[in-house]
């Protein structure tokens, strides 16, 4: 589409009325008009043209614009990719996940976040969740990354023997995503997994983690090990997040716990 004039007044108005931020003496137009003319704009050579039309999609929320913002996914832009990938976010459009997936491995962190975010505000299915973890074996480092960052933004996840494979990946950072993970699960299963993980993994960030997730769900079980890792870890960090996790226990079962 040939950027003109009209265009970009166009353009200028919806922005004015999504954004509030001036007043136009002109009639509303209806969002299925302002969708169309905006999937328009994302054809404009003018990447910041075609970012902010992403975004202002977003803001208007009709579902018409799923099929345009889709293609945008695909934009040479990483700006303009991580805009159409909050945008479908807002929009809730489960047809959508798949694609969104795929962005979990973008060149572009920005996109890769993006990505993660918006899938946490579709509706969540188990089938979507099954399609993350598979993602996961076929993504470098920083898209692994990306993947707990998204199942970490899901309302609900299930304990899975993927996501305990998961805790054998070679980078901490993902690690300590899918420690994360696992304690958002909320099963007992988890328990033995992030106990290896504090008293055992070599890297700090993923051992504070595993405390912290046996402080949200441990019980008296958990106490001999955490008063172990509280005493003898080699990192401050550590024996802060074990004894802020013993006192969570504590207060959650009371006197209970005997300690």
């Amino acid at each position: 589409m040939r950027s003109d004039f009209s265009a970009h007044i166009f353009f200028w108005l919806v922005l004015c009325f999504i954004n509030s931020g001036c007043y136009v003496d002109a009639p509303p137009t209806a969002p299925d008009v302002m969708s169309a003319r905006l999937g328009e704009l994302l054809a404009d050579p003018d990447p910041e043209m075609r970012r902010t039309a992403a975004e202002a999609l977003g803001k208007i929320g009709h579902r018409s614009a799923s099929s345009e913002l889709l293609s945008a996914l695909n934009d040479y832009d990483a700006r303009v990719r991580a805009a159409a990938a909050l945008s479908l976010g807002r929009l809730g459009d489960g047809e959508s996940g798949v694609a969104l997936i795929r962005h979990l491995g973008d060149p572009a962190e920005t996109v890769r976040t993006a990505a993660a975010l918006a899938l946490a505000e579709i509706e969540p299915s188990p089938h979507r969740e099954a399609k993350i973890l598979t993602a996961f074996h076929h993504l470098d480092g920083s898209g692994r990354i990306a993947v707990s960052r998204a199942l970490l933004g899901l309302d609900t996840v299930a304990f899975s023997d993927d996501l305990v494979s998961a805790l054998r990946d070679s980078d901490p950072a993902v690690r300590q995503g899918i420690a994360a993970v696992l304690g958002e699960t909320g099963d007992a299963r988890a328990l033995p997994y992030l106990l290896s993980l504090v008293k055992k993994d070599s890297a700090a960030g993923v051992r504070s983690e595993a405390a912290f997730r046996l402080g949200k769900v441990g019980n008296e079980s958990v106490m001999p090990d955490l008063v172990e890792v509280a005493k003898g870890d080699s990192d401050l960090v550590v024996r802060e997040w074990a004894r802020w996790a013993m006192r969570q226990i504590k207060q959650s079962h009371g006197s209970d716990s005997g300690m």
